[in-house]
């Protein structure tokens, strides 16, 4: 099915390429079909053929993506590249099985197939680009691994090359149920667009498919199947050109940088101030044009003009086997300085400036801060409470402590006191000049707990003179991975005196004058991570010359970025637009204490709704954490998400409900799914008891 885009909006002091949309069939060796969508730029003269991009994920093309892709596919389309986006097997139009994972061996040999075949194209210039954020960043990273030969440069915006240690499982190597993990169970379980048929097929390769959760929580250790997948394990496995965004309020912003540091490849890194979304409309800004630099970079690597010393770099040795060193390669990396603010959860643009600049940055000094006594912070070791001697500070475990923080690493946060009011909190004295801070803050302290399954969190903050707490930046700690490392886990025993000794993640921050810095630790982050199971006291030494919070900080304001493009109007979707969902709120977050039972909960609600063509979609979900003060095992995960399709008299219903609950040994993970067809109802129950394994 072909459709031409005749007049596509104009975009000032550009000369646009008119596109067609075609809808295509790729026929796998197996004999599968995978169904693309392929934006294709109208030739200007005989001849002319384009270079291609491709965005390959089972994040639904035709339904739950379509409102929001066709601005992002049509203009790389008018600036002169073929944009495709392709449904893996088993989602969306695709046919076949869903794969029994995220990043599935089938999900890369398909993926091989798909390159060679686009780049086969008549329209096409043979170069081969992919693209995309999130789930796409990811297998553009793990697809430049296996080196098909018409991928020339990838771009991956806040993707990882950690999979157990930075991926949404497990954060920090502690485990993590996210609002995520409901979103794809549950929309792996929608039917086949466009006809949605609840036929054979679909029951047996979509709907009785046993979620992906539970292969996650039957692997709660680091090993083969999480690294096999990691880049981690060698950046040498890419050699072509790579260009990374990451966002500081987004979790995996530490893998981005690492990878731009670890990557011997041309490589551009470009670290916003967004969470997890794309630099034009990504929250809070401030934004900018991302796809024209992306456009203009892939220019360099996928035209056929580009110079072969664009190409891969694949390392060459001689004939007695020595490796032959290529030069350094070119490396871009641009960083947002935040200048600091007061905590607003609702903040649409962070005041600050674009730094160009190295890692680490230009004129870094480590900077220590010591831990000196109970509630203090001092430059030098000798100040503060009874200097030399030491001290033991008690802090009383509290399961539910953490939520003011979100459900990851960065999410937009307000004052965050009430958090620090159930942990160990140190404070440096008021700041007489500002501070600015790029980099990993590290910290490291000596402790014990009455617990030998005690985990760590650890956060550095800015208090400001009205006594409000602004989260920057923290870690998690697991003591288990510290000792013998990630793949030999061993507790440490209760009363055990040992070390936390970890970087924070990625930040950047000023710390104006009057300001002080915090550093807080406790022993939960309520929701990010499950509680630990048992009640316990931890003791943290502070006053004896080891403890310290270490910042990297940097001269102010330098190498800035004086201009951005600014972000252009992108071309609506001709055929599909949000609509209201009535009688619903579009978000909601709340707390909630039980005073009966003693639980406490944490609840996350979304609702949207939208149209294409003469359907209409209304999805809603929900997810509850909770937790009991004096019972932690006693910890769950509810997650309930419902999707509704009307058209021409047809309703359509898909309902997926998630509970995961845990007592000390074990977690109880049950999955439901239910389709309702015009009054009649299809349900699939799974269930599976997991051990639970130094979580």
């Amino acid at each position: 099915m072909k459709t031409d885009i005749k007049s596509p909006r104009p975009m000032k002091g550009r000369k646009l390429y008119k596109f067609s949309i075609e809808k295509r069939w790729l026929t796998m060796p197996d004999g599968v079909r995978l169904a693309a969508s392929l934006y294709i730029p109208k030739a200007k003269r005989r001849g002319e053929v384009f270079p291609t991009l491709l965005e390959y994920l089972p994040y639904r093309k035709d339904d739950t993506f379509y409102v929001v892709d066709h601005q992002c596919f049509s203009y790389f389309a008018q600036l002169g590249f073929i944009a495709v986006k392709v449904d893996i097997r088993g989602t969306g139009a695709s046919e076949g099985f869903i794969p029994e994972r995220e990043y599935s061996d089938q999900e890369m040999v398909d993926c091989t197939t798909i390159i060679e075949q686009l780049a086969a194209d008549p329209a096409a210039n043979g170069n081969v680009g992919m693209f995309g954020t999130s789930w796409s960043g990811f297998n553009s990273l793990q697809m430049a691994m296996r080196r098909p030969p018409a991928l020339k440069a990838i771009h991956a915006v806040h993707a990882s090359d950690d999979l157990f240690h930075d991926d949404v499982h497990f954060i920090d190597g502690n485990l993590h149920l996210d609002s995520y993990h409901l979103f794809i169970n549950h929309e792996l379980g929608l039917p086949k667009t466009p006809e949605y048929k609840l036929d054979e097929d679909y029951f047996a390769q979509r709907f009785n498919r046993k979620p992906w959760l539970f292969n996650y929580l039957n692997n709660q250790l680091d090993g083969k199947f999480w690294r096999v997948k990691s880049l981690r394990e060698d950046y040498s496995q890419i050699d072509i050109p790579v260009y990374l965004i990451g966002g500081m309020l987004d979790g995996y912003r530490s893998a981005t940088v690492r990878m731009f540091e670890g990557l011997n490849v041309p490589v551009r890194c470009d670290v916003g101030p967004w969470d997890h979304s794309c630099p034009d409309d990504g929250s809070p800004g401030p934004n900018w044009e991302w796809q024209l630099r992306v456009a203009q970079w892939f220019n360099r690597y996928l035209r056929t003009d580009a110079p072969d010393s664009h190409r891969h770099m694949r390392t060459s040795t001689t004939a007695d086997g020595a490796a032959v060193q290529s030069p350094a390669p070119d490396k871009e990396f641009m960083v947002y300085v935040r200048h600091g603010h007061a905590p607003d959860s609702e903040i649409e643009t962070v005041p600050g400036y674009w730094r160009k600049d190295t890692l680490p940055a230009r004129g870094t000094r480590n900077t220590k801060f010591h831990l000196v006594g109970p509630g203090q912070l001092a430059r030098k070791a000798a100040d503060g409470f009874n200097s030399g001697s030491g001290s033991a500070d008690q802090l009383v475990y509290h399961p539910f402590a953490g939520t003011a923080a979100g459900v990851w690493w960065g999410n937009k946060t307000g004052d965050v006191s009430a958090d620090d009011a159930l942990s160990l909190t140190y404070d440096s004295k008021p700041l007489s000049k500002p501070m600015q801070i790029i980099g990993a803050p590290h910290i490291r302290v000596k402790v014990k707990s009455t617990s030998d399954k005690a985990k760590w969190t650890v956060r550095l903050e800015d208090v400001a003179p009205d006594g409000k707490v602004m989260l920057i930046t923290g870690s998690l700690f697991h003591p288990a991975h510290a000792k013998n490392g990630r793949l030999n886990p061993e507790w440490p025993k209760a009363g055990e005196v040992y070390e936390v000794d970890v970087p924070l993640h990625f930040t950047t921050w000023t710390f104006q004058p009057g300001h002080k810095v915090r550093l807080a630790i406790a022993n939960a982050q309520f929701p990010m991570t499950w509680p630990s199971p048992e009640s316990m006291v931890s003791t943290v030494f502070s006053g004896d010359g080891f403890a310290a919070l270490t910042l990297p900080v940097v001269p102010f304001d330098g190498g800035q970025v004086p201009h951005l493009p600014k972000v252009h109007d992108k071309q609506e979707s001709p055929d599909s637009w949000s609509i209201d969902f009535p009688g619903k709120k579009e978000a909601a977050t709340f707390n909630r204490f039980y005073k009966k039972t003693g639980r406490q909960s944490h609840t996350i609600v979304g609702n949207s709704a939208y149209k294409i063509r003469e359907k209409r979609f209304f999805i809603e979900t929900s997810s509850t954490w909770s937790t009991f003060d004096k019972e932690p095992w006693r910890s769950s995960y509810l997650g309930i998400a419902q999707t509704t399709i009307k058209w021409q008299g047809k309703n359509l219903r898909l309902r997926t409900r998630i509970s995961v609950t845990s007592d000390k040994d074990n977690f109880y993970v049950t999955v439901l799914r239910s389709i309702t067809n015009n009054g009649k109802v299809v349900r699939r129950r799974f269930h599976e008891t997991i051990a639970r394994s130094f979580q």
